[in-house]
């Protein structure tokens, strides 16, 4: 029953209030996640050619530049049933370089080709998780699925992660996933 000015009952927030408010939060995720990935997919520099630190460090971008492979070992699953927690993971990347910078390219195009980075002593990259294999809520794939790649370059390979999370609805929750991966050049 509405009070004498027309608003809620007594001891119920305004109908805005419980509908506005959780969209307007599922909007600002959103707005956070696509800036997240316009962000972190920004070109910088690896360190100028010729330049080699000690292992795991940075690397001459000839070192990087080709085709990668390996398996990877589940270290983190969050958010899906028993069964869509697999032990393991083929990856695959192909690294393609400049002078300046380099480009990857986990699975396929359809993942993207954002620079892969140099900082905190680790290569990173970020890109979307295509719709055919991001996770789906309601039967619709989540458009905030992103895959994250963190390597470090050692004694020819690339060790490190490779991860996929997403955020979905209200009605799903998120899920993420990541793998310890070594990989050889092929």
């Amino acid at each position: 029953m509405a009070d004498s000015h027309g608003g809620p009952p007594a001891g119920r927030p305004p109908r805005w209030a419980t509908v506005g408010l959780p969209l307007a939060l599922a909007g600002l995720v959103a707005v956070a996640v696509a800036g997240y990935v316009f962000v972190d997919g920004r070109v910088s520099a690896d360190p100028q050619p010729g330049t080699v630190s000690a292992a795991g460090g940075a690397v001459r971008t000839s070192e990087l530049d080709g085709e990668w492979s390996g398996e990877g070992s589940l270290i983190r699953c969050a958010g899906f049933d028993d069964e869509g927690c697999s032990g393991s993971r083929s990856v695959t990347l192909t690294i393609e370089c400049s002078d300046k910078f380099c480009a990857v390219t986990p699975f396929d195009r359809s993942y993207g080709s954002p620079s892969l980075r140099f900082e905190d002593r680790r290569y990173q990259a970020a890109g979307p998780v295509p719709a055919d294999v991001a996770p789906t809520c309601g039967g619709v794939p989540t458009s905030s699925a992103l895959w994250r790649l963190e390597l470090t370059a050692e004694d020819g390979r690339l060790l490190g992660s490779y991860a996929e999370s997403s955020i979905q609805g209200f009605d799903c929750g998120a899920t993420g996933m990541a793998w310890e991966v070594v990989l050889e050049r092929t």
